[in-house]
């Protein structure tokens, strides 16, 4: 069945990439606390053209399989997009943070600490925020 489908709509399967993101933040967004870290960030300022098909499906993956991890740290924009096209517009430490529906609801200035999980794949760090608050130090 899924093969059928996939010789008759290859499109269908394509990574849709930042045409189905959204180029404005949604005004009415949820709290940090109530946003599902394993949906891509709807942003498409957050997405850039990266494709948010991967980026939700790395999202899961860290998800699933990630180390409990805590970072304090000030959020680095990076620009370079990875050769597995997820979106991780930030570097915290050693990490790159994935663009999720947290990270939507998340101040990115200042020194942030940041719950969540990490996960190694093909040499990148990835973070997967699950919580965000201001850090005093």
């Amino acid at each position: 069945m899924f093969f059928a489908i996939a010789l008759l709509a290859p499109n269908a399967l394509a990574c849709p990439g930042s045409e189905t993101a959204s180029n404005e933040a949604n005004p009415t967004m949820a709290s940090a606390a109530a946003a599902d870290p394993t949906h891509c960030a709807k942003d498409g300022a957050l997405i850039g053209g990266c494709c948010s098909y991967s980026t939700n499906l790395m999202a899961q993956r860290v998800h699933a399989d990630g180390a409990e991890t805590t970072v304090t740290a000030s959020l680095q924009k990076m620009d370079d997009m990875l050769a597995s096209k997820v979106a991780a517009p930030w570097k915290a430490g050693e990490y790159r943070v994935i663009a999720n529906a947290v990270m939507e609801t998340v101040d990115t200035t200042g020194t942030l600490s940041l719950t969540g999980k990490a996960l190694e794949v093909d040499g990148v760090k990835y973070f997967l925020v699950t919580g965000a608050t201001k850090s005093s130090t």
